[in-house]
């Protein structure tokens, strides 16, 4: 039979190249082995030319009719497009239209769902065969309808998955022959987990026997837990209602994969039943949205009085969106999995709870983020060269792309990109002095997890001791020092910083001028300067009080001028008794999320100048009490 195209509604055939032609066939019985069914083998829509790098996980879907008589019953196969690998997948038994949302009242059920060869046999022989083919079962146990039809799902997925060959792995028990339940396991070998399963009852189209549960349990068959992570084991259940043949088995298939540093997490969602006459429940569990779907299965528990409803059966299990609409053919990353249970005419569940079960994977993989550092005591003003290394933990698995940032404590300094060796540096000059708890934090990449490092301790220092008491006379910094004057120093006397020398002055006063060219770094926090405060072409940060670090504002009787920087300049929170000039300065300032120069807060008493300040000069709340000009006005 041609199989009906979903958007258009028009039939068509598709044949996978390079296999046996497969032919869609209506079955009136399903023997022990299902060697007698001829099902539909339906080609996925075509894989893309070129698969991006982070695994896509693609849905092909299958649907034949079921043959209109009392024991009609179908198989429906797919496949996984060229350049993928099978997962697993689901089934789905419905009306005219599989996206219908209105299940026929006939009794059409979903028998099983299970990996196979190519013409619908299931794959139980546990020899480690790698399965490419998915089937679905559906039959009558009632009043057959028109239009009935069923559906196989394939997962699928391509790209860079580090899951190994996937196998399967099946389990058979003998029953249920009478009346009763019959529950059986299939175990993944130590090392593996399972990404999906099935379930399956062998033994024809007995009416009286239907397939109620599927899904990932521990090793005694209890159902797993919502939140559990990596299982092994896969659970089936069938009941019988009445004499079933001497070869009737119950099969619970489950396909296992070696996870690298892949993790797996069961997602479960919990419910009732139908709780009508032919009622219908649609329970769908969906992945977190940094997860993607393998698999999933459905588990129609027993009432409260320890019996399973009369006529309560599954008729899907499938990959689905987070409304319960099932996946269509080629369509890629869903995001959740459905299960829909149906009542007969004779009641609802009751109290029958109905649990879905999604397996979501996190492909992203784990990283370990390490800091270097070329000093961890520098002086004031020079550079410190941090360099951030970033490696997975599997090393096949490429380099990581993305980028760094590097923080002092909470504050970040620089997020860098990462090269394609996988390391970023960051060299700075800007550190003040003190001790600083540096660390580095990797953002994660397409395929990969963030990660940070433990702090590493840097001190920032001087060539020499503070100065904290009086000294007399000028200072004069020379090139390649870095000097301080401290809480409780007095500087009588002009203050000299030569080109190359770093001078950091806190809490301290100065009797006397303030002159600054080339320095490598310039600091004025918290103090006092009775004359005039001049700094000019600086290759460092100029700090001249900051609203970004701790560094209140100074009083300058004389006028402040602050030329031709390229470091950064923050003059912030200042009071002068001249005038104020910043005048073509540019650079990063401390601050990341502004790094402009900036000219906040200062209370000016003579005139106000701004210009050539790049990029755009930051600057508010500055009062003056002569003219303002420039980008201050």
């Amino acid at each position: 039979m041609p199989r009906e195209d979903r958007a258009t509604g028009r039939g068509r055939r598709q044949l996978r190249p390079g296999r046996s032609r497969g032919v869609a066939v209506a079955l009136s019985t399903l023997a022990l082995a299902l060697a007698a069914a001829a099902p539909a083998v339906v080609a996925p829509a075509a894989a893309a030319a070129a698969e991006p790098q982070e695994p896509v996980i693609r849905v092909t879907a299958a649907d034949v009719p079921v043959p209109v008589t009392p024991s009609g019953s179908a198989t429906a196969v797919t496949w996984c497009p060229t350049g993928s690998v099978l997962l697993g997948g689901g089934v789905r038994a419905s009306g005219i239209n599989v996206t219908d949302p209105v299940p026929p009242i006939n009794g059409l059920r979903a028998k099983g769902t299970f990996p196979s060869h190519a013409d619908g046999t299931q794959i139980n022989d546990q020899t480690g065969e790698i399965p490419e083919y998915w089937a679905g079962v559906g039959d009558f146990f009632g009043q057959p309808e028109d239009g009935a039809r069923v559906s196989s799902f394939a997962v699928c997925v391509s790209g860079a998955t580090l899951l190994g060959q996937l196998a399967v792995r099946a389990q058979l028990a003998i029953g249920p022959r009478e009346a009763g339940i019959v529950q059986t396991t299939a175990a993944c070998p130590g090392g593996t987990v399972a990404v999906s399963g099935g379930g399956l009852a062998l033994s024809g189209s007995v009416a009286g026997l239907k397939t109620v549960s599927s899904f990932p349990s521990d090793a005694a068959g209890n159902p797993l837990p919502d939140g559990a992570t990596d299982p092994r084991y896969w659970t089936a259940v069938v009941v019988g209602s009445g004499p079933a043949p001497a070869n009737t088995r119950t099969m619970a298939s489950v396909m296992c994969a070696k996870p690298a540093d892949i993790d797996i997490r069961v997602v479960r969602k919990d419910g009732l039943g139908p709780q009508v006459s032919n009622g219908q429940v649609i329970s769908t569990a969906s992945c977190p949205a940094d997860l993607a779907l393998l698999g999933g299965g459905e588990h129609l528990q027993r009432g409260a009085g320890g019996a399973y409803a009369a006529d309560a059966y599954v008729r899907g299990s499938y990959p689905s969106d987070p409304a319960g609409v099932p996946a269509g053919n080629g369509s890629t990353n869903p995001s959740s999995w459905s299960s829909l249970i149906a009542a007969g005419g004779s009641g609802g569940t009751g109290d029958q709870v109905t649990s879905t079960f999604a397996l979501c994977a996190d492909f992203d993989h784990d990283t370990s983020t390490s800091l270097a550092t070329n000093t961890t005591s520098p002086l004031f003003g020079r550079p410190v060269e941090l360099t951030a290394s970033v490696l997975p933990a599997l090393r096949t698995v490429g380099s990581p792309t993305g980028t760094v940032t590097f923080s002092d404590g909470t504050a970040p300094l620089a997020t860098v990109a990462l090269t394609a060796a996988g390391n970023a540096v960051f060299r700075t000059s800007g550190l003040q002095p003190g001790t600083h708890q540096i660390t580095a934090s990797y953002s994660g990449g397409p395929t990969f997890h963030p990660s940070s490092t433990a702090p590493t301790a840097i001190t920032v220092g001087f060539s020499e001791p503070c100065l904290t008491t009086v000294h007399k006379s000028t200072l004069t910094v020379r090139p390649e020092q870095a000097l301080c004057i401290g809480p409780g120093g007095q500087q009588k006397g002009a203050v000299n910083v030569e080109p190359g020398g770093a001078l950091a002055v806190t809490g301290a006063e100065i009797v006397g001028t303030v002159s600054s060219s080339g320095a490598s770094a310039f600091t004025l926090c918290q103090s006092s300067v009775s004359g005039g405060v001049t700094v000019q072409a600086g290759t460092g940060l100029v700090l001249i009080g900051s609203d970004h670090l701790p560094c209140a504002g100074n009083t300058i009787k004389g006028a402040l001028n602050v030329t031709g920087n390229t470091g950064g300049v923050q003059i912030i929170g200042n009071t002068t008794g001249g005038s104020l000039t910043v005048k073509d300065n540019g650079g990063n300032g401390p601050d990341p999320e502004n790094p402009v120069p900036a000219v906040t807060t200062n209370q000016v008493g003579g005139s106000l100048s701004c210009s050539g300040n790049t990029p755009t000069l930051r600057q508010t709340a500055n009062t003056a009490h002569g003219s303002r000009s420039g980008q201050c006005k």
